[in-house]
């Protein structure tokens, strides 16, 4: 195995993992990067690093990417939600990666994982080609992580993902459950299923080390059109519960719009989930009765 077809995870937390595995089990060596590597499991080799030590991040882009060709997987999260903890991974961390990268001489192509939430209170349908409009203070700062990144010397995708929902995040099933689901029931949603996260990012990590285009932004959400009322009553109706309630607080993330997804489309990968009935059966089909 060539260190061509090599894939270094930067933040390999859940999806980061997941992704590692499906990777592994189609003929690629993965490297796990985190603070604490015991937590990834056999199969895939661990890495101690860290966003805050660019000595450290040189250092194992060096021994592990090889020099023109690789991937790289960004899948940072904060230490927290305030600004400062936003700031310290995509505005001092992103900078202590890609100038590592620089005095590494590496050149991986680069996915990095964003979110929709750029979009903030934006109405109507977006896409790639939208304008973006962040409002609240993390989606501020990941906008200008993008476009930072944009701007630099990289082969560079972009995933934005929208709501992430399976089977190891079930918030909203379980306010179904409480009876009581924070937003407004007609306010437009936009999901994608945590497998379909996993099989987006791969099926970019695979076209890219195959040499094929990799479109620079993609959009990852399901092709439904749903609202958050729509989507609560279809799993109270499998639950067999009655409707729950909303308290009618807009969400900070921003519900007015629908979220479409060109660079799925561009890529060719085929969703798992395309809307929430699907998506929420294999869900609900995991939980205990």
């Amino acid at each position: 195995m060539t260190q061509l077809n090599r894939c270094l995870i930067l933040g390999a937390g859940a999806l980061g993992i997941k992704l590692g595995l499906q990777l592994q089990q189609v003929g690629h060596e993965v490297i796990g990067i985190r603070r604490n590597p015991s937590r990834i499991p056999p199969g895939l080799t661990g890495v101690a690093g860290d966003l805050s030590d660019p000595a450290g991040l040189t250092s194992i882009w060096r021994r592990h990417l090889p020099p023109d060709g690789g991937e790289l997987c960004l899948i940072l999260t904060p230490d927290g939600g305030t600004e400062a903890a936003y700031r310290r991974t995509f505005v001092e961390g992103l900078v202590n990666v890609v100038e590592s990268l620089r005095v590494a001489d590496r050149r991986p192509h680069v996915t990095f994982v964003s979110s929709t939430s750029v979009f903030g209170d934006l109405e109507g349908e977006v896409n790639e080609l939208s304008a973006v409009a962040p409002k609240a203070p993390g989606a501020k700062i990941l906008w200008q992580a993008e476009q930072w990144l944009a701007g630099q010397d990289l082969k560079l995708t972009r995933v934005r993902f929208s709501g992430i929902y399976g089977p190891s995040r079930l918030r909203l099933i379980d306010n179904v459950r409480a009876g009581l689901v924070p937003g407004v029931a007609n306010a437009p949603t936009n999901r994608i299923h945590e497998d379909d996260c996993v099989g987006l990012l791969r099926c970019i990590v695979r076209s890219a080390q195959a040499g094929l285009a990799v479109p620079g932004l993609i959009h990852g959400t399901d092709e439904d059109q749903a609202t958050l009322g729509q989507v609560c009553a279809y799993i109270a109706r499998k639950l067999e519960l009655p409707l729950p309630a909303f308290d009618g607080v807009p969400s900070r993330r921003g519900g007015r719009r629908w979220v479409n997804s060109l660079g799925i489309d561009a890529l060719g990968y085929q969703l798992l989930y395309p809307d929430h009935q699907s998506g929420y059966q294999q869900v609900l089909s995991t939980l205990p009765r």
